[in-house]
């Protein structure tokens, strides 16, 4: 007995929707990171945020964009969004944006937060099926066969665009699958006209071996197959010349197209013919020999008018141009043929040209561009930062090189620059009463006014000019001391995903104005883990929540947890058709 899959949902999954309902289960994923980035080479970016919350701040705009470009420095040392990021991120505190962020995805629950990934799979899955197509449709698909290897040019792109073949050379091609092309004219009463022809052939050649169909020796082949040459009279004729059609490995090779043709040419006794014609199905009228069977004229009789073929080798070149996928037999053909049906396209009809830039560029900004096979969307794409997917590692990587910086000395001088800002700001460098203030800079220059706010504007002016020269001189040993080009290529790369996740989510109304907290919504959220948890780099996203929730002490996070584990295991079992025994058996 089999045990592989008895229900939708085991005892403890049931238990870790519960959990999910209840509120718990799942946080986002970045809370440790951003607690442990904040803290980092002595809270040396939890400064700048520090001096931009001070009472005193004349202007927050300039604070929020300390050092966010390349120019001035680097927010990797300020804390800032980096200024090619802002228009999509925000300016202000990175790491504020990025809890922004993820807190947006998530909701006030774990609830709301399921909708997030409800939304968002249905880019995902629409990416994933045209991911394939489009591909191929912006690297280019053209009408026709290959060019001439002599004379080809190598694209500047390096990419070669994909031949549709020879038996695709325009829409109604497309439309048809290639039987467009037998015909001068694509209607419904020219491919009955051929259908009938090829009929009528009954059983005479092989559409199994198509590269040699209609030649003489099919023909002979296929009384062989029938138990038929003694009936017809060509054993005789074979019998004269000495050849035993069972030694000949391919009777139909062009080899033997001349003595099999002699040998058809032979027979034309009425009544053998009538004997062939009985026992090879065909319906070939006027046969004066067996050698009719390869004559042109009378073979596409009723199509001859309306074909685009002359010769039964040029038939042979178009057939092998299609696709004819399991059709073994001229019936079979016969019945294809008949079957298919053109379409009328006034406009597109003589297009020399497959693609159509506009229609297809306008679902490659939407569907394209993401990490996945083709370039499709994954749900990292969309949410990775939900379970601190990538950022985790750059995060890491720049709390690694920033410890090994304020260690080095690399910081002290900026360190100390933005902590004056800071309480400069909060007016701790201020002395003195009206008409009378003193603000005693460290670095100088001292600044006096008669109003306590005149002091800030200056004194925020100059610190900020103190702070950006520490940075482009930090940036001038970038050559000295590699620590630094890491720490600004990993926070940079931080909000890139950021950046990256919020153009994704533009793609598509992920409707974070119409949230609700239905229990259905946990049910759904993790039954639906089952069989789709490796799918669309799903799991390191929700395992990442779930890590924080538990590192938070949520008990139902442990449900869950233990949950996604379970599945894990399950599909083990799976495989050996193992009954998972705390789950109910149907």
């Amino acid at each position: 007995m089999a045990y592989g899959t008895t229900t939708n949902i085991s005892y403890l999954g049931t238990m870790a929707a519960g959990a999910m309902d209840d509120g718990t289960g799942f946080t986002t994923g970045t809370k440790e990171l951003v607690s442990l980035n904040k803290a980092v080479a002595s809270s040396i970016i939890q400064k700048t945020s520090t001096a931009r919350q001070a009472d005193n701040v004349a202007d927050v705009n300039a604070i929020d964009n300390l050092g966010n470009r390349d120019i001035l420095g680097s927010g990797a040392f300020t804390g800032t969004v980096p200024s090619v990021y802002t228009s999509t991120v925000g300016v202000g505190m990175g790491m504020d944006r990025l809890t922004a962020h993820v807190n947006l995805m998530f909701g006030s629950s774990p609830i709301q937060m399921a909708q997030t990934f409800f939304i968002s799979q249905s880019l995902v899955s629409n990416s994933k099926q045209l991911a394939p197509t489009l591909s191929k449709l912006n690297d280019g698909v053209d009408f026709g066969k290959f060019s001439n290897l002599d004379t080809l040019e190598y694209p500047a792109d390096g990419i070669f665009p994909n031949f549709l073949g020879e038996g695709y050379p325009d829409y109604q091609s497309v439309v048809t699958n290639g039987i467009s092309t037998f015909v001068t004219s694509a209607t419904v009463q020219n491919f009955q006209l051929l259908a009938s022809d090829i009929g009528n052939l009954g059983s005479a050649f092989s559409v199994q071996d198509i590269s040699n169909i209609g030649n003489p020796g099919q023909v002979i082949g296929a009384l062989n197959d029938a138990d038929a040459l003694t009936a017809t009279g060509v054993n005789s004729v074979l019998a004269s010349i000495n050849i035993d059609p069972s030694t000949i490995y391919n009777l139909g090779d062009p080899t033997y197209n001349v003595i099999m043709q002699a040998v058809l040419d032979a027979v034309t006794t009425p009544e053998l013919i009538a004997n062939a014609q009985t026992l090879l199905g065909s319906n070939i009228d006027d046969m004066t020999s067996l050698g009719d069977y390869t004559n042109f004229d009378k073979i596409f009789k009723n199509s001859k008018n309306v074909i685009t073929f002359s010769s039964m080798q040029e038939f042979q070149k178009k057939l092998q141009a299609i696709e004819l996928g399991r059709i073994e037999t001229l019936a079979q053909l016969s019945t294809y043929v008949n079957s298919v049906e053109p379409v009328d396209l006034p406009t597109i009809g003589n297009s020399s040209v497959f693609v159509r830039r506009n229609y297809v560029d306008s679902l490659i900004a939407k569907f394209l561009g993401g990490t996945g096979i083709y370039e499709s969307i994954t749900l990292k794409d969309m949410l990775g930062t939900l379970g601190a997917v990538d950022i985790d590692v750059h995060s890491a990587n720049w709390r690694t090189a920033m410890t090994a910086l304020n260690n080095a000395g690399e910081l002290t001088t900026l360190s100390t620059h933005l902590t004056q800002l800071g309480s400069g700001l909060a007016g701790d460098f201020t002395s003195g009463t009206e008409p009378n203030f003193l603000l005693t800079d460290p670095d100088g220059p001292n600044i006096t006014a008669s109003v306590e706010s005149e002091l800030y504007p200056s004194f925020q002016s100059n610190k900020i000019g103190q702070i950006e020269a520490d940075l482009q001189a930090l940036l001038s040993r970038r050559n000295v001391n590699p620590d630094i080009q890491t720490a600004i290529d990993n926070w940079d790369l931080i909000f890139k995903k950021v950046f990256d996740e919020k153009d994704f989510q533009s793609r598509i109304d992920m409707n974070y104005d119409i949230r609700t907290d239905f229990s259905d919504n946990s049910f759904t959220f993790i039954s639906g883990l089952r069989g789709t948890i490796d799918e669309d780099d799903k799991l390191p996203i929700v395992k990442g929540m779930v890590d924080q929730a538990v590192r938070d002490g949520d008990v139902g996070a442990e449900y869950v947890r233990a949950y996604i584990k379970e599945l894990e295991n399950k599909k083990r079992a799976d495989s050996f058709d193992i009954r998972w025994r705390a789950e109910f058996d149907q």
